[in-house]
């Protein structure tokens, strides 16, 4: 062999072994730390002895293969801003103030503020890629505090206070939008102090007061977990063709406290006090609910569905203003409900559940004190009850009407000023093991027996079960 290519053959498996093993590259380490004071009269060099007198001067110098940390004196210091990828200001008692129709800065993503303020400008800070906020407050935005698009955002210990009642305190759009909320205070009257469009936000430990809307969600998912809203005029939570999570979440006030509209709603430890309209809302929407409760909610009944597949477990309505629960047309799976306080305004109304042209089956139901009927079936509604108490409802304990189907084991109907059952308009409904006690107008009542009105019984037992004698109540067996 030619000893020039013996060599070359030779050097060869030291040189592709040398590549395989060669370690990568090391990562740039951190950027120069620079200083800037804007109350210092002389020319700096952004030292910690001799900084630069300007936040704009800092940044005009950022053009190294690092992005610097500026370390921001307490001040204010006018903008417009203009962060360079990776850099970093951070200061206490700083003061960024905007200038003119833009933001007051602009971040070009791989950023981090920390313990500053954001003042004025249509926006405190528009951002695309990365970005982290640590201990940053916005105030007096026109238009909103954060306003983000694709990458990831982080906000740790921050305040947004709204500037005009038409901002939004962070809005989060895009596909690739991505947002980790922390320990932060939403206050004063945004429109929406949270604004998610196709995006994933993952927020806790949050507070909002005052906003119109706490939450604004258009697709994408967002979970929420210990987050308190305080009362505004609007939806409290809202979601639309997206997912909601909800963990140990309370809203007081709103019209609605939770809304979901086409969407998914997820919640455990949902709680909503003095809705207007309702305190739950599902419209065309799945939802599951676990250990919810609903205190003092508006005619729209403390659980509105419409169109709607709903799992709730656990659930608890309190002083609702006719309805406990309303549901038309999709179906209902419900197990250990309470229901207290149901009156109308005038207090000559209120339902337990409220069931039209819907698919139901409700499992450890009680109602209690209801001006109207503890569950009420109609239009074609389907409704198998387990285990229900319904004490003290003014009316009558159940109440089938209009082709309606009712089928309850295991009910005790007491105290009603009523009769325990009524059937009118071809409703029909069987009752297995039923017990009744003290109500005012017997066992059963059935306005007429024509079509397929029916009530029929197995196993009663109670007091004052004598019902008016009509052909379509069948005798009650004990």
């Amino acid at each position: 062999m030619n000893r020039a290519l013996l060599l070359i053959a030779c050097l060869l498996p030291l040189a592709c072994s040398s590549r395989k093993d060669a370690s990568p590259p090391e990562r740039p380490g951190p950027g120069p730390e620079v200083w800037v004071d804007g109350t210092r009269g002389e020319v700096g060099e952004g030292s910690r002895t001799r900084p630069w007198r300007s936040l704009a001067e800092a940044l005009a110098r950022a053009d190294g293969p690092r992005p610097p940390r500026i370390h921001l004196a307490p001040g204010p210091y006018p903008g417009p801003f203009v962060l360079p990828a990776g850099a970093e200001v951070v200061g206490e008692g700083a003061v960024l103030v905007g200038g003119g129709e833009g933001p007051v800065v602009r971040a070009s993503g791989g950023a981090l503020l920390r313990g500053l303020t954001l003042q004025g400008g249509a926006w405190g800070l528009e951002a695309a890629g990365g970005m982290r906020l640590e201990a940053v407050r916005f105030e007096g935005q026109r238009e909103g505090g954060v306003s983000m698009g694709s990458g990831d955002l982080t906000v740790e210990g921050s305040r947004f206070e709204a500037g005009a009642p038409g901002a939004v305190g962070l809005r989060i759009a895009g596909a690739g939008g991505r947002a980790r909320v922390r320990d932060t205070v939403f206050t004063g009257a945004f429109r929406r102090a949270l604004e998610a469009r196709d995006a994933e936000v993952d927020g806790e430990a949050l507070r909002v007061e005052g906003a119109a809307t706490g939450l604004h969600q258009s697709g994408g998912r967002v979970v929420l977990r210990r987050v308190t809203v305080t009362p505004g005029p609007e939806v409290g939570l809202f979601v639309d063709h997206g997912t909601l999570r909800l963990e140990d979440v309370t809203v007081t006030g709103h019209e609605y406290g939770v809304q979901a509209l086409q969407g998914t709603l997820e919640t455990r430890g949902l709680t909503s006090l003095g809705a207007v309209r309702a305190g739950v809302s599902l419209v065309g929407a799945r939802g599951e609910l676990v250990d919810t409760r609903v205190r003092g909610s508006g005619n729209f009944g403390a659980v509105s569905l419409v169109g709607s597949d709903t799992v709730l477990r656990g659930l608890r309505v309190e002083d609702a203003e006719a309805y406990g629960l309303t549901a038309t047309r999709g179906t209902v799976r419900l197990s250990r409900a309470l229901f207290t306080g149901l009156t109308s305004r005038e207090g000559d109304s209120g339902d337990g559940l409220h069931l039209r042209d819907v698919d139901v089956e409700a499992r450890g139901l009680v109602v209690r004190g209801a001006a109207g009927v503890g569950v009420l079936a109609a239009q074609g509604a389907r409704v198998v009850l387990r285990d229900a108490s319904l004490e003290a409802c003014h009316e009558a304990g159940v109440w089938s009407d209009t082709l309606a189907r009712v089928s309850a084991e295991r009910l005790r109907v007491q105290d009603a000023q009523g009769p325990a059952l009524v059937v009118l308009d071809n409703g029909v409904l069987h009752a297995d093991g039923l017990v009744a006690e003290r109500n005012a107008g017997g066992l059963a009542a059935a306005a007429d027996c024509t079509g397929s009105t029916r009530v029929t019984f197995h196993r009663v037992v109670g007091e004052g079960l004598v019902g008016p004698a009509v052909p379509c109540v069948g005798e009650a067996s004990r």
